[in-house]
Order: structure tokens, then sequence, then C-alpha cells
């Protein structure tokens, strides 16, 4: 939670002063017998100390208590069941990434293991036999057909190119370029095409850039920049034409030579699905619609394939298992560099299922984690300052910035708390558990207004007001600012007092 000092309530103070002021004066001619009319005592104004509105820092902080923690810290365990053979470390004890901890007798663990894997296997007998049993390959394109790559009696499967389409809707030109005027290119961009021969232009869009380019003769450097055109019904074919861009200066880019419209590239058709075709449904040049039948499948010889790729699958796995088996059974390996700082096994007897067998730590980088209140969490941010205090090291602070939030709190009896991780640029000498608390800097700003925070009553939100001297007759005013940061020691003053304003504090103590 943020620390904050009271603020005053400068009237209900003002008021108490003025009773008790008449009420000593109206005691001293009780006591006295004195009239009070004939012999007057003039009474001294009681005077007050001020502050002065200065520029500075104001911070708004977010305190909260915390812990030392290692950034690395790993619990492990075995990955099959079965007894400890040896035992090869021991609490205390550093170990590098890699190092073998104990070893297993995994032999029962493993036989499981694979009557799992079979389970496995036999999923995926039935998902294959539901992708073979297509009976038919579609066009998943439109366009004209310009090369058939398979035929009747032939063998596909699910990646292979069974038919090449081109579409006849779009024209595709190359404009020819200097590496400069390539470079002033971007794929998606709009450009205009001049037919030469008709003297007209026509719009089109790039659809690729060669920034690499190459030698031709006549023309020296080259580099291409493609362009895809809708087709109006006069341009084909062979047609001549010329790209052109104007940038947004003005300055005209025009390909160096006329070049052919073509066709553009080629799409291809894949099979989907393995097996032999027993007939192919169209031809080359025919003109094809998305979802079209292509090709018929013989489905007579599918049960035999799928035979072959189970017992194919099934040799896979049981490869991979024994594999398994015999390096896994044998050693558990330290997943980290770290120090062994418990060690819950024994030689000769099983890991327990509910704990780790061995926990490793690497102490050599430590994070402060602060445990921060729900109410606190919505103003944290990635980056912010911390002033980090941990009670080993007194009053000393450790500066670090918030490099972590987590998604979502822990509950701790009727508040919920949100660990979050600060990076400490100096952990020289801490450990993992030390504790401390820490100082979130939320909100800081420099070299503005600011008064003490407790010389203002704050009202609202962006509202306060502090007491004046009234310049006529020197009794103190109450007078409304408008505030901004409001910080642990200052708050910030945005308008109603300029710089070298005095306001009066009105017990001297900021209580």
């Amino acid at each position: 939670m943020e620390k904050k000092k009271s603020k005053k309530k400068w009237i209900i103070i003002a008021a108490i002063a003025v009773v008790l002021g008449g009420g000593g004066y109206y005691g001293y001619t009780y006591f006295t017998g004195k009239d009070a009319a004939t012999e007057e005592t003039p009474m001294e104004k009681p005077s007050f100390p001020t502050a002065a509105v200065e520029l500075g820092e104001v911070k708004k902080v977010i305190f909260s208590s915390g812990t030392v923690e290692a950034k690395a810290r790993e619990e492990v365990k075995p990955e099959i069941s079965g007894k400890v053979q040896r035992l090869l470390v021991k609490e205390g004890q550093t170990v590098k990434k890699g190092d073998v901890l104990f070893t297993v007798d995994s032999a029962d663990a493993q036989l499981e293991m694979q009557k799992q894997e079979l389970s496995i296997l036999r999923a995926k007998k039935e998902l294959d036999e539901l992708k073979n049993k297509k009976d038919s390959i579609h066009s998943d394109k439109a366009g004209k057909v310009k090369e058939i790559l398979f035929k009747d009696g032939d063998t596909v499967t699910p990646d292979s190119v069974v038919a090449k389409l081109t579409n006849t809707d779009y024209l595709k030109i190359t404009g020819k370029f200097s590496a400069y005027e390539a470079e002033q290119f971007r794929v998606g961009q709009k450009v205009k095409i001049f037919i030469t021969a008709s003297l007209y232009y026509v719009d089109g869009v790039v659809t690729a850039i060669d920034l690499v380019g190459k030698k031709e003769a006549g023309l020296g450097g080259v580099h291409n920049v493609e362009v895809l055109v809708k087709k109006p019904g006069a341009i084909y074919v062979g047609d001549m034409g010329e790209v052109q861009f104007t940038d947004a200066k003005g300055t005209l880019y025009a390909s160096q030579m006329a070049t052919p419209f073509e066709l553009p590239d080629e799409m291809e058709v894949l099979a989907g699905t393995h097996g032999k075709i027993a007939k192919v449904n169209f031809e080359k040049d025919d003109e094809v619609k998305a979802g079209q039948l292509l090709f018929k499948m013989d489905m007579t010889s599918s049960d035999l394939e799928l035979q072959e790729k189970e017992l194919s699958l099934k040799e896979s796995l049981l490869t991979m298992e024994q594999k398994k088996r015999e390096i896994a059974k044998k050693q558990v390996e330290a997943p980290i560099n770290g120090v062994i700082t418990k060690v819950n096994v024994k030689e000769g007897e099983s890991p327990g299922s509910g704990e780790p067998a061995v926990i490793i730590m690497d102490t050599t980088s430590v994070y402060f984690v602060a445990a921060v209140d729900e109410i606190d969490i919505p103003s944290i941010k990635l980056g912010q300052s911390v002033d980090v205090y941990v009670t080993a090291f007194g009053n000393k602070p450790f500066k670090g910035k918030v490099t972590e939030l987590p998604k979502e709190g822990t509950k701790e009896d009727k508040t919920v708390r949100f660990a979050v991780k600060i990076e400490l640029s100096d952990t020289t000498d801490m450990k993992h558990g030390m504790t401390g608390d820490c100082d979130i800097y939320v909100e800081q700003k420099e070299n503005v207004k600011r008064l003490p925070i407790h010389a203002v009553e704050f009202l609202e939100e962006g509202k306060g007001s502090v007491m004046v001297k009234d310049p006529t007759t020197e009794e103190p005013t109450s007078k409304e600012v408008t505030v901004g940061v409001e910080g642990t020691d200052f708050v910030e003053i945005i308008d109603g007092l300029k710089e070298g304003d005095e306001v009066l504090l009105m017990n001297g103590e900021g209580m």
C-alpha cells in the first residue's frame, strides 16, 4: 500500500485557535476584575511557519513487503517409476546442467509406457483409415488446366501435385528496373501499365520484386518487378507494356523497355490423399472450377496400403520405445546449473510421487519478489523503478526495476496479493529466502512546482486547498489549488500558485 502522511484540516484548526484565544481573554478579565472596555491590552496575532512553492521532483510510491528468490529453481522428478540404483549427489553440492543425479531401474515403467504408446498407435491407425478412404480428388482452385501430372494407375500421396492451373482472369507483366528503382516498389503497391500499341493505361498490383537482379545484354544490371493485371477484354498474352510508378514527390519510375504480358504463375492442385488413381476426369486446357471432380480413386487396394502403413508405424514406435528404455531407465540428469538444496531419495527406494526427488537452485542470481496488494496492482507496470530494502542489509537501498507481472494472485486471509518480480542491479551476498520490503515508483515527475504533502488539504481528485495570508487583513484564508501527483513527501501543484508563493503551516508539525 502507498505510505502517505495525514492531511490537515485547516478550518477546524483555525476555529479551535479562535475559540481558545477568545476563552483565554474572557477568563483573564473575570478573575482580575478588570474591565476590558476600560483597559485594553493588545493581543498578539498568532504566527505560523510557512512553506514556499519550489521546483523539484515528486514521486508516488507503492510500498510492499517481499522475499529474495533464486531466478532458477528446478524440482527434479524422474519421468519413470522404479527404485533408485545409485545416488550420485548430496545436499549442498554444486552441479552443472547434464550431470547425472541418480539412476533408476525403470524396466516395469517402460513396459507401461509401451502399452500407452500402443494405444496411441491404435488411435493413429483409426485416423489414417479415415484419411485414406477418400474416393476422389477435387480441385480447390479455379483456372485453366496447364498440365496434368498423373494418369490412370499412378499412385499419389497427399502432397503430390496432380495438376497445374493458370488463372485466365489475370495477366502478368514483368518490368525491368535498375537496383535503385526496384527499391522504390513494395509488394501490394498499385502501379500503372502503359500499353504501347494502344497508348492507354491499365491498373496493376506489384506481386514480386527481385532485389538481387542479374545482368542482361544491352541493359546492364536488371531487377524484375512482377505486376498482376486483371484482364480486360482488349489485352492478350504477348501484348507489350511498360510498368510505371510516380512517387509522392512526382518522380516517375518507368521500366527500361516494353515487355510482353504473360499468363500468371501456375497454381498447384494437391492430391490430399494417397492411393492409386482409377480415372482422370479432365483434360489439358479445360477450364475447371473450385470443387470440380478431377480424379476417381481406386479403392480396391486401400486396405492393403493401410496395413502396410500400420506395420511401418508400429515398427517405428517400438524402436523408439526401446531406445527410451535404454537411455531413460538408467539416469536422471540436472536440468540447470546450481546447488543441490534438497535430496528426497535414497538408494534402494522408489521416489515418492508427491514430492520432487531433488531440488536444484541457481543461487548466483536472484530476484526480489514483492507481494503487492490487489488494490495497488493496476498501478504496477513493467520497467518501473524500485528501491528494495533487504532486512539483512538494514536501510541500504538496492536499485531495481519491475520485470514480470503475474497473471493471477494468491489469496491470503481476506486479501489477494500478486507476486511482482523485481530485477536488482546488485545481488551480492543476497540469499534465497531473505525478507525485506520495497518502494515501487509508480509515478514520477521532475522539475515541477511542489509543496510538502502536509501543506495541502485534499478535497477531491485533482483539487486541494492551502492556507495563505490575506493581503488586506493578514488573516489566514483558504485558497483552492489544482494538484497532480501525490507523492510520499511532496504534492505537485499544477495551478493556483506560482513558484516562490508561500503557504501557512497552521500547526507547524504537519500533523
